[in-house]
């Protein structure tokens, strides 16, 4: 049987500026490769999917991006309803409020960031979810969740000198990695500043997330 080639596989409108090139998540690459029939053809009939490189190309409309944008708030915030604090799911929620990108979406979507902030801290402590986050807590939890991204956007390994400046130049092109890395960040600053750990530490403790 005779292999087409990628010219010939492409969709047209792949090459449009509208259209987005989605990187699949792992762990839907994961499944196909196991052999997951169901998630497998359901892939391969896409005309959004390219099998050769596991990206989805979306031509996105300004109606689909205020559709995502608002549906990650209102996601968000029913997470917090419905969930229990000591669930995982609600204390991410919880730690995503806090985020450079969750402030982003909130003035996407018309909303003071501050005000939504201080909306849900008190409806939590009106029905029994104060929930305080614990910062150490929430630095590895974002320097593991940034390392697996970077491992996978990027795959370049790192060492603690001059780490910051490092992932900074590697991630300047990409929106996520650099607001993930703006979190840490700022997360690093109240830690030191709290005595609580020295940068080298976290520094140390970021670099084996991203090495390993």
């Amino acid at each position: 049987m005779r292999k087409s080639n990628s010219k010939s596989q492409a969709q047209p409108f792949w090459s449009n500026p509208e259209t987005i090139h989605h990187l699949l998540d792992k762990d839907i690459v994961d499944s196909m490769r196991r052999g997951n029939e169901k998630c497998s053809a359901m892939m391969m009939m896409d005309p959004h999917f390219e099998h050769k490189t596991n990206q989805y190309h979306i031509q996105w409309s300004q109606d689909d991006v205020d559709t995502l944008i608002n549906g990650m708030l209102i996601r968000s915030l029913e997470i917090l309803r419905n969930a229990k604090p000591d669930n995982d799911l609600f204390k991410e929620e919880i730690m995503w409020q806090s985020t450079p990108q969750f402030a982003q979406v909130c003035r996407y979507a018309g909303y003071n960031p501050v005000i939504i902030r201080e909306e849900v801290r008190h409806i939590m402590k009106k029905y029994g979810k104060t929930v305080e986050v614990d910062q150490l807590e929430e630095f590895v939890h974002w320097s593991n969740f940034f390392g697996e991204l970077f491992k996978e956007k990027k795959g370049v390994k790192v060492v603690k000198q001059s780490l910051m400046k490092v992932l900074v130049k590697h991630a300047e092109d990409d929106y996520e990695l650099i607001t993930i890395l703006k979190q840490i960040g700022e997360l690093m600053d109240d830690l030191y500043l709290a005595g609580v750990t020295s940068r080298d530490v976290m520094n140390q403790y970021l670099a084996n997330a991203i090495n390993s």
